[in-house]
């Protein structure tokens, strides 16, 4: 519904945000998930949200730490901005020890790559040299689109 109708869920942020500060790994994946969701079509209700969401990156919970990439690549589909001085946290996860976690990484340098390149560009070394050298075949694709979308020319109409 948070894609959908994400007017219909807003309120539902509060009610999901103390699931935020549960000891146990699957309550806390299945609260940044839906704050992504909302956070797609409006960023307005996940705005008290916004800046704990990034204390996910670094949960001791593989699910917990993909959640948050999915979270914050809905959110960056329609409001890229607000992650312009984020971007570190998304190149630690890119040397994640778990292969899901460093094969969702460079995604999130995709969908801002498409909309923000700039944010994209101090990374693309980092981004080459894994597209080059990792062991997992799906994180050196997905570091290729992410090259590939930060590196496109935009077409601009007038």
């Amino acid at each position: 519904m948070g894609y959908a109708d994400p007017q219909a869920v807003q309120n539902a942020v509060p009610i999901m945000a103390p699931f935020l500060n549960s000891p146990a790994p699957h309550l806390r994946e299945h609260a940044v998930n839906p704050i992504g969701r909302i956070g797609r079509s409006n960023c307005h209700p996940i705005q008290p949200n916004w800046q704990e969401l990034f204390r996910f990156a670094s949960d001791e919970d593989a699910k917990v730490r993909l959640s948050f990439i999915w979270a914050s690549e809905n959110i960056a589909t329609n409001t890229p901005d607000i992650f312009e001085n984020k971007m570190p946290v998304y190149a630690v996860l890119l040397y994640n020890a778990a292969d899901k976690v460093r094969m969702e990484a460079p995604e999130i340098f995709r969908v801002l790559g498409k909309r923000r390149p700039e944010f994209v560009r101090p990374f693309m070394e980092v981004l080459r040299r894994i597209s080059e050298t990792d062991s997992n075949r799906v994180v050196r694709i997905h570091c290729q689109g992410a090259i590939k979308a930060a590196s496109s020319i935009p077409i601009i109409l007038k």
